[in-house]
């Protein structure tokens, strides 16, 4: 077992006895009221297909540089997303180390052809500078996007990832082609192999499909 996935383990152990938050197979959240109000919600692990739309309206990555989700950041690629914010001392930083090593056994997809982006559900607190120092200690070499709080919660809710309190948020990533806009939304923490495997299906697909159309 890997190191990173014993901190996961010790992440949802620790969530589990601390005060006010909980993890249990209904799913993942930061605190117990949240728990309480998921109890319904998807089992961690578990994925639903998703009808998503991505919002194009100005926003800014880790560099502070202006980017535009839907037309510079996704373009037609292959999309993993993830949800974070900078505070939080549990889920968020072992989601992206777990998913920092996905991104490191896809070295060999061309950027062209996939994407990782995190994104912040706490844009009041979540400056560039303070994106860029999470996304360093975990080594995570993507692209990670705060903006205005109006267009952030505009864009999280067409996602159906905002949550009024950031702590409440649920643990989901979002993986799917921009190019057939066809996506599932996998619920708790990501597991390396499965991200792996998916982006792997998707590329895979891509290029039956162009070989298809080629004949």
């Amino acid at each position: 077992m890997t190191g990173i996935r014993l901190l996961a383990l010790a992440a949802i152990a620790g969530l589990a006895a601390s005060c006010g938050q909980a993890a249990d197979k209904t799913g993942l959240s930061h605190d117990h009221s949240a728990h309480a109000a998921l109890s319904s919600a998807p089992a961690a692990g578990s994925e639903q297909q998703a009808l998503v739309v991505f919002s194009d309206a100005a926003m800014q990555d880790q560099t502070g540089a202006e980017r535009h989700l839907q037309s510079d950041v996704i373009g037609s690629r292959v999309v993993v997303v993830d949800f974070i914010f900078t505070s939080c001392q549990t889920i968020c930083p072992v989601t992206t180390s777990l998913l920092t090593e996905a991104r490191g056994r896809l070295k060999d997809v061309p950027a062209d052809d996939l994407v990782f982006i995190s994104m912040s559900v706490d844009s009041a607190v979540d400056t560039p500078e303070r994106l860029a120092a999470f996304a360093a200690s975990r080594k995570a070499d993507w692209t990670f996007l705060t903006g205005d709080k109006p267009v952030m919660d505009e864009a999280l809710t067409w996602l159906n990832a905002y949550s009024t309190n950031p702590e409440n948020h649920t643990a989901m990533i979002l993986i799917g082609d921009a190019a057939t806009n066809r996506f599932s939304r996998i619920y708790g923490m990501p597991d390396p192999d499965f991200v792996e495997a998916r982006v792997r299906e998707l590329i895979a697909a891509r290029a039956q499909g162009a070989s298809l159309h080629s004949h």
